[in-house]
Order: C-alpha cells, then structure tokens, then sequence
C-alpha cells in the first residue's frame, strides 16, 4: 500500500505542478531575467530609465517568486497531506510512504517512467 501512496504522491505532485501552471511560470523567470540583463546592456537608457525598468521587472521577478514558491509547497503538501490523512484513518503509514519515496530503486523507476511518459505525452500532443 505505501508503494501506491508513493506512486500517489508523485502523480499528485507533478499534476499540480501542471494544473498550476508553474513550468511557465519557471520559464517566465528566465525570460524575465534575461530582459532585466538586456537593461543593464543598454547604453541608450539612463540611469534613471534603467532603474524604473529594473525595480519594474524585480517586481514581477518577486511576484512569480511567491507564485512558484506556494505552488510548489502545495503540489507537494497536498499529495503528503492526502496520505497522511489516510495514515492516520489506518490505510497505509505516512512514514512508510516517505520510506519508499526515498528509496533509490524507486526514484530512478519514477524519473524513467515519468521521462518516457512526458515524451510520449507531447509526441501525442505538441501544442500543449
């Protein structure tokens, strides 16, 4: 059973990440970052121009900072929690589900699986 609440945890994981929409939002901060780098560049902006633009794009830096840092404790505290919750109604043991998610046979298994799985899945669907 905590092999299955494991499995749960990373599904749940992962789904949330996506329902959340965080991998854009990770990308978003690349880009971000990449235009507050092409500010400081930029010989034709003032001092004064640069920092508006600059304290602008911190601004939104520290927004999707919030946004991916929530996000990704409730995408996993939500599943934890799931499976706490049926630890304590007797179906399964938190603990033990921490166990085998720690365990290395089945953190390659999962990152193999999930790896065929995400390539299968935009072969499928390339516009997503």
């Amino acid at each position: 059973m905590n092999f299955a609440l494991a499995v749960f945890v990373v599904v749940g994981f992962a789904a949330t990440l996506e329902q959340l929409n965080l991998p854009d939002h990770a990308r978003t901060v690349g880009e971000r970052s990449s235009r507050s780098l092409s500010v400081l560049r930029d010989d034709s902006l003032g001092d004064r121009e640069k920092e508006e633009a600059l304290q602008s794009q911190s601004r939104e830096l520290f927004r999707l900072l919030g946004i991916l840092v929530g996000g990704s404790a409730l995408a996993l505290g939500l599943p934890l929690g799931i499976v706490w919750l049926l630890g304590q109604l007797g179906v399964g043991s938190f603990w033990g589900t921490i166990g085998v998610l720690e365990r290395i046979d089945f953190l390659v298994g999962v990152t193999a699986l999930g790896g065929v799985g995400y390539l299968a899945f935009r072969k499928l669907y390339p516009s997503t």
